[in-house]
């Protein structure tokens, strides 16, 4: 089902920030998922946009048939045992002239000006968010690149 892995999230390891962003990215999202289940971070911290698009994700799949009724309260009931710590959105205004700025989409703006305002990088599994921003945002960093 891979939640955790196309869950927005933000992570700290050892007292450092890490923002975690969407798109499945499986092996290298599931050793950061390993890695915090065993206590090498101390937290995830995911916006509240980040558990609507959650429960709209399991929606989805189960609409679509790849996941039943019961997986996907499943994997609802595991992201909330996470005991992830949920920041509020940062203000649309802030998100919306981050996108203008920098032609990223609202939705991606939102983890993104969070993670600037929280002072964390950010990780994200989108290649092609990265490769758009990486050279003006250097807290931007791909999950491609992590454990290496």
């Amino acid at each position: 089902m891979g939640v955790v892995s196309s869950a927005i999230s933000f992570e700290r390891q050892r007292g450092r920030e890490v923002a975690f962003s969407r798109r499945t990215f499986s092996a290298r999202s599931t050793k950061l998922l390993q890695e915090f289940q065993e206590g090498a971070w101390e937290e995830f911290i995911v916006s509240e946009f980040c558990l609507r698009e959650v429960a709209n994700a399991l929606w989805v799949a189960y609409h679509r048939g790849r996941i039943t009724e019961e997986e996907a309260r499943i994997g609802w009931f595991s992201l909330l045992q996470l005991n992830l710590r949920i920041f509020p959105d940062p203000p649309l205004s802030d998100v919306l002239d981050f996108a203008l700025r920098y032609g990223v989409p609202v939705y991606d703006s939102i983890y993104i000006v969070l993670a600037q305002q929280e002072g964390c990088p950010l990780l994200t599994a989108d290649e092609r968010l990265f490769q758009a921003i990486a050279d003006n945002l250097p807290f931007v960093q791909w999950l491609g690149d992590y454990g290496q």
